[in-house]
């Protein structure tokens, strides 16, 4: 009885600890515009969503969404699916907003488990984009 203990015991933290890492934390900022002193690819052109590396080791990444200066679209957080793979969870907007294609950044502290040397396809806005990897340093 007591080595069940233990076992159930060690699979609820494991469980836990799987839970904790796959779920993002509170984003690390969030504003109007594209990501500070990056350019935005050629991908974004018509509003389309993207990501980027914040710093040169990948320990935070951007989102940017474009919608509405009246309903800004943003990320709340993430989920990581796989090693590679991100949904982002949204902050949906409420009544009717205008048409219009403002960018909107939201930066994440970039998880353990999210595998930084390939790419990463993101899911948000109903449509894929992608991250490049971070090289490899020598």
């Amino acid at each position: 009885m007591k080595g069940f203990a233990a076992l159930a015991a060690a699979g609820l933290l494991l469980a836990g600890c799987a839970q904790q890492a796959s779920v993002s934390p509170d984003p690390v900022e969030h504003y109007k515009g594209e990501p500070k002193g990056v350019t935005a690819p050629a991908s974004s052109a018509g509003g389309a969503p993207w990501a980027v590396w914040m710093d040169k080791a990948g320990d935070e990444f951007a989102v940017t969404l474009y919608g509405s200066a009246d309903c800004p679209p943003y990320a709340t957080g993430y989920k990581v699916t796989a090693p590679d793979q991100i949904t982002m969870k949204l902050k949906k907007a409420a009544g009717d907003c205008p048409d219009g294609y403002m960018p909107f950044t939201t930066v994440f502290q970039t998880p353990p488990n999210l595998d930084r040397e390939v790419t990463i396809q993101f899911t948000a806005q109903q449509t894929h984009f992608y991250l490049a990897p971070i090289k490899k340093k020598k």
